[in-house]
């Protein structure tokens, strides 16, 4: 295959740059990336903890509601008392009024149950989140030191983009569908380079970096001095050849 070799190098060497580039845009960088984990963990808590007392207070509304519905229910069967004209009625109105009972006393404890974990919510919320303070404090200002570098980023990106795409129009598209192919396969790694093997006496040894395979030396030659395309035998990446310092 004809060519373009150092242009398809420069291509791989531009993506792999603007991948860089795009990944730091879009996260968290390596120097605040412990201080947004302790973040993000105590913040997680504080949301648990405030989630709990939301539940209780729905709890505790919901009981004191069943309560009114409740005493409600028991002053309807306390004044039927006095209207009833049978033991069958008046049994029938003792049980109801026992039932009524039991569904007050439930419901009581219930909301002096939900109340208690709301307040003792409240506290712990209240306790975490003065806790929080200094290390929320601290997580904005570099929060707002990364946001002060991320438009060198982007132009970063903005440059990387519009140098890939000029190397991309200068390859034919038959060796630009391949390098995608392989670039999409390997990961966003389309070439691999010769290495040469150290060896201790007779003719020298090249093999791929990526997958370890032999090289012919017929094929380095084509590679190094004709800047010729040829892929690994194995993993089919496309070789090139780099001068070792």
């Amino acid at each position: 295959m004809p060519g373009h070799l150092e242009a398809i190098v420069s291509l791989q060497k531009t993506l792999t740059e603007l991948n860089a580039a795009d990944l730091r845009l879009n996260s968290i960088p390596d120097w605040m990336l412990e201080l947004h984990e302790e973040h993000a963990g105590r913040k997680a808590e504080i949301d648990t903890v405030e989630a709990e007392g939301t539940a209780a207070d729905h709890v505790r509304r919901e009981a004191e509601a069943a309560l009114a519905d409740a005493q409600e229910k028991q002053k309807r069967y306390q004044e039927q008392l006095g209207q009833v004209s049978t033991q069958r009625e008046y049994g029938a109105l003792l049980k109801e009024i026992d039932t009524t009972k039991n569904q007050i006393s439930s419901s009581e404890q219930a909301a002096i149950e939900a109340a208690e974990r709301k307040e003792e919510a409240d506290n712990k919320l209240g306790e975490l989140r003065e806790a929080f303070q200094d290390l929320d404090n601290r997580y904005k200002a570099e929060l707002e030191k990364w946001e002060s570098e991320k438009p060198a980023v982007a132009d970063a990106v903005k440059q990387l983009t519009q140098h890939s795409e000029e190397l991309r129009a200068a390859v034919p598209r038959n060796i630009l569908v391949l390098f995608d192919r392989i670039f999409d396969r390997g990961g966003g790694e389309a070439l691999a380079r010769v290495r040469k093997m150290n060896v201790a006496r007779g003719n020298p040894m090249f093999h791929c970096e990526v997958c370890s395979y032999n090289v012919r030396p017929q094929v380095v030659v084509e590679i190094r001095d004709q800047a010729s395309l040829n892929q690994c035998d194995s993993c089919k990446r496309i070789l090139y050849w780099e001068d070792e310092e």
